[in-house]
């Protein structure tokens, strides 16, 4: 019986570093073939190929990896059952959520895996996480997933919560697609494999701005956000999407400039609800864009992605609220 066929793309993080037994130090390691040769037993069941996409730190990712990603896999799309993306932890949901939006309609899994330690470290999680990540790539599912350790986690929901080897990774606003703590359970609301057609759109903006509210926030700050002359505003509002009247004037600004923002929550687990109060309506009649309860790092890569997409603010608008790829609840 052929084994199945499993793609490795290799994006760099600590994962592809070893340790100098010499120096004590990490460092670079100088080819594939050490990842390879780690897991010796796991190649008996399936085969696997290896391709270098690029080799930067976690840290230094941009929306141009994220296309140089989603590329590579369609030129690759037809060749194999599944793909395994090693990328560094640290932005790891941000690329997660990008290949989420980029590539839709997937038949077939792609799983973005990486460690803490070095592939060569005996207690680290490198070849836990690896095999895991394998493993899932053979699974019946058809997303975007971020694999460290036995949960399986939908890539546009994940979260790095931890720098502990024992949960690194976590989905605090929707449950694990599968499982392999006790043998392998799959979940019955992941997407499964059919035949599909593969949309491979990887475009995104990234002239986008983060802001995070706080109690006292100056003026200062939020007028320097305009003079950069965004395309895009994520803020992260307290709560269910709560801030202060003192902000109406400058949101009513940033509306008459065009200029879409998307409200999301600074709560782990909590969710814009731009119906509840009576001022968060007023928000809503300003044009503002409930994130619901999607993650700052996915509303965030979806707007980059949706202003690409949208031709009308309103077009924006219904894109951001509606569920595309399971980043949202509706």
């Amino acid at each position: 019986m052929p084994r199945t066929k499993i793609a490795i793309l290799y994006m760099g993080g600590s994962i592809g570093m070893v340790m100098n037994q010499k120096t004590g130090r990490i460092e670079p390691m100088e080819s594939l073939s050490m990842i390879h040769r780690a897991i010796p037993e796991l190649q008996k069941e399936v085969a696997l190929e290896f391709f270098s996409v690029s080799n930067v730190g976690s840290s230094e990712v941009t929306p141009d990896h994220w296309v140089e990603i989603a590329r590579k896999i369609e030129s690759l799309y037809d060749q194999f059952e599944g793909f395994v993306v090693i990328h560094g932890t640290n932005t790891m949901s941000y690329t997660a959520s990008a290949l989420s939006f980029a590539m839709q309609n997937l038949r077939k899994p792609i799983v973005l895996t990486g460690a803490l330690l070095p592939i060569n470290d005996l207690a680290g999680d490198g070849r836990m996480n690896l095999i895991f990540a394998i493993r899932a790539a053979q699974l019946d599912i058809a997303e975007v997933c971020v694999v460290l350790g036995p949960k399986v986690l939908r890539g546009c929901r994940a979260k790095k919560i931890d720098e502990s080897l024992l949960q690194t990774f976590d989905s605090p606003r929707f449950p694990p697609l599968a499982d392999f703590s006790i043998g392998v359970h799959l979940h019955p609301w992941r997407t499964v494999r059919r035949k599909r057609t593969l949309e491979c759109r990887p475009f995104f903006d990234p002239n986008v701005e983060l802001i995070t509210l706080h109690p006292g926030m100056p003026d200062a700050f939020l007028e320097a956000v305009l003079a950069t002359n965004p395309h895009g505003i994520v803020m992260r509002a307290y709560g269910p999407g709560m801030l202060s009247e003192h902000l109406f004037p400058w949101l009513r600004r940033v509306s008459k400039a065009q200029i879409p923002i998307v409200i999301t929550s600074q709560s782990l687990r909590g969710a814009v609800d731009l119906h509840k109060y009576r001022k968060q309506m007023t928000l809503e009649e300003m044009g503002v864009i409930s994130a619901k309860n999607m993650s700052y790092e996915c509303a965030i890569v979806k707007l980059m992605w949706g202003l690409t997409q949208a031709k009308t603010p309103l077009r924006l608008r219904e894109m951001m609220e509606r569920n595309l790829v399971g980043e949202l609840d509706e």
